[in-house]
């Protein structure tokens, strides 16, 4: 796992001090070693985090006649297979590590060569006799890349920090991007925060040469409807997924797992316990709240497959520490809660390790997540006559109490939630599921929230009709691949990357298996969810190796209480972060009467709240760095 950075410059020869600066930005990403390659119209800049071939492994990695060059940030797991068909094609390798094979495997097949590739991944691919720079992301979106174009040169970095540092002009804030980051608490790609610079898209491909830059899908996820029974289609899954952690295992340094003591880690920690010759390493993190604490199902399982078990907890007084901390970093705002304790997590699991599997990816595969659950039952409340609905039901609702802070509360602010879902289009019906701020909320953002994000996601809606087969798109079924599509890569793998590399800690996602994507989507919605339970087919497949606790409880969450803090700890931090803040995006005044309303436990905004937050923290680090 790397950092990787470059530049193109049409007309010129890229800056090395300039160059040098980016890569020290992403110190983070690659504390084992550097470097700065230079050649003619090219500049590539690279960090290292060493995990295979510890010794060899330094890059750029070079053809036999240094004509090719790349940089390269991720794991093939296929690589051993690669290597062996291209030796015996007649190329000569030089080291042991994986990124090795993207160039012979370039000069072998050209552009087409990407698809071959398995794993996670960003690269930068250098082609002098060419004279064209080819930049790659993995085909689910595991590992970032940013880029910006402006005039004849092209800049690209793992992270916006570093393409910051570069004098290409950002293009000033992207009010849409924005609108979109207070509607669902991330930005999505291809967009940023700022008009000028974008994300690689997952499974895209960028070419830039003297005929300017050009941008092209290189994947699309093959997607059969899968007719298997629950045994037969269970038995598969487990092969699959039994496969894809096995791929992961491939390290020369230590290895361990995050443990949740949900279902998804816990299947991850039981395969391995089975797999390696060893004692598992397993990390959890848990708060004092108990509401909010899942350290002890973890313990449970973590005690049936005997790991090695280290738990951290932490307090709201370790997140306001942590806050400046993490959002400094961040080169545009991000409102995933869980980002904090993931970054705990990641901190002290780095400290025992330098690669860890996660369960990332199971919920939006399999139906883990409450959305699902509702838009499962919403098909039932939609069937009511909509005079009953909007006269009786939602009016009874709406005079819910609606807070966190109670059961009660927790119950109407759900309830709430379901019968604004009960709306006739999925796209709409979805980002009512999505959504952070509620009507009154959504008031206090300049943009239109509402507008910005339901039109996002009906363009994802709308695509699925080019790869998902017509018998997989009931309305469930779609709302789960567009998550696979936009929200995962946008929010869960954004949050992972982040959080683990600020700490020099590689994460691998083994339920990201591409083969276990296509296949978890071509499953029908009913080996997935009944009405009284979700995951079924990944229960099924592994319940052998799953504690009878794990099976029965309920999905939790990695959520901080933030809604709570701002209540007490976190209330002068709040008052003091954002009632001076001055921006055209928000309005104030609204703002603080919203929090007013929250404190008083007249409505639950805690969600909206920490998205303003982040926001004004970030937007003054911007200002005081004189970025903008």
């Amino acid at each position: 796992m790397c950092g990787i950075a470059g530049q193109f410059v049409e007309s010129g020869n890229p800056d090395g001090e300039e160059l040098e600066s980016m890569s020290s930005c992403l110190t983070h990403r690659g504390p084992d070693d550097s470097g700065v390659y230079l050649d003619g119209s090219v500049g590539l800049a690279h960090r290292r985090l060493s995990i295979i071939d510890l010794n060899t492994g330094r890059q750029p990695i070079f053809n036999e006649d240094e004509s090719v060059a790349v940089i390269f940030n991720g794991e093939i797991y296929n690589y051993r297979q690669l290597k062996k068909s291209l030796i015996s094609d007649g190329h000569r390798f030089t080291t042991e590590t994986d990124t090795e094979v993207i160039v012979h495997l370039y000069e072998e097949n050209g552009l087409s060569f990407v698809e071959q590739l398995q794993g996670m991944f960003a690269f930068a691919l250098w082609d002098s006799d060419r004279e064209r720079l080819v930049l790659a992301r993995d085909q689910i979106g595991i590992k970032p890349l940013l880029f910006s174009h402006d005039g004849d040169t092209t800049a690209f970095a793992s992270e916006l920090p570093a393409l910051l540092r570069t004098e290409i002009d950002h293009g000033g804030l992207d009010e849409s991007a924005l609108a979109r980051y207070f509607a669902f608490g991330f930005i999505p790609s291809p967009d940023t925060a700022f008009s000028n610079i974008s994300k690689l898209q997952p499974g895209e491909m960028a070419v830039v040469s003297e005929n300017g830059l050009n941008i092209e899908s290189y994947h699309t996820l093959s997607v059969s409807p899968i007719s298997l029974g629950m045994e037969a289609a269970s038995s598969v899954l487990r092969t699959q997924l039994e496969s894809a952690v096995e791929r992961r295992l491939q390290s020369d340094v230590s290895l361990g797992a995050f443990l949740s003591g949900g279902i998804d880690s816990s299947i991850v920690v039981g395969l391995l316990s089975q797999l390696l010759d060893q004692q598992v390493k397993t990390f959890t993190v848990g708060f004092e709240e108990d509401r909010f604490n899942e350290s002890r199902a973890a313990r449970k399982v973590a005690n049936y497959h005997e790991t090695d078990h280290t738990e951290f907890t932490i307090t709201a007084a370790d997140v306001r520490n942590k806050i400046p901390e993490v959002i400094e970093r961040l080169g545009e705002p991000f409102a995933d809660q869980s980002l904090i304790p993931t970054y705990v997590v990641a901190r002290e699991t780095g400290q025992n390790v330098k690669v860890a599997l996660s369960g990332d990816g199971a919920d939006e595969l399999f139906s883990g997540y409450d959305r699902y659950r509702g838009e499962f039952l919403s098909r039932y409340y939609r069937t009511l006559p909509s005079s009953i609905r909007q006269q009786i039901i939602e009016p009874a609702v709406s005079c819910l109490p609606a807070s966190r802070s109670s059961t009660t509360g927790e119950l109407g602010r759900l309830a709430q939630k379901f019968v604004r879902g009960g709306v006739e289009d999925i796209s709409a019906r979805h980002f009512e599921w999505m959504r952070i701020p509620n009507e009154n909320a959504a008031q206090a953002v300049i943009p239109d929230v509402a507008s910005q994000g339901k039109q996002r996601l009906a363009e994802e809606h709308n695509m699925l009709g080019t790869w998902l087969p017509d018998d997989r798109q009931d309305d469930l079924s779609a709302m789960q691949a567009v998550d696979v599509q936009y929200t995962l890569p946008n929010q869960m793998l954004n949050k992972v990357d982040t959080a683990s590399m600020y700490n020099s800690l590689e994460v691998r996602v083994p339920f990201l298996d591409t083969s276990v994507v296509e296949y978890a989507l071509g499953l029908p919605i009913n080996h997935k969810m009944t009405t009284r339970t979700r995951k079924r087919v990944l229960k099924n497949a592994f319940d052998d190796i799953l504690p009878k606790e794990v099976l029965q409880r309920n999905k939790q969450g990695f959520d901080m209480p933030v809604g709570e803090w701002f209540k007490e700890e976190l209330q002068d931090d709040f008052r003091t972060t954002v009632s001076t803040l001055e921006t055209d995006m928000l309005d104030i005044n609204e703002v603080m009467d919203i929090y007013q309303a929250h404190v008083k436990d007249e409505a639950e905004h805690g969600k909206f709240l920490w998205t303003v937050y982040v926001f004004a923290i970030w937007l003054r680090r911007m200002r005081r760095n004189n970025v903008l």
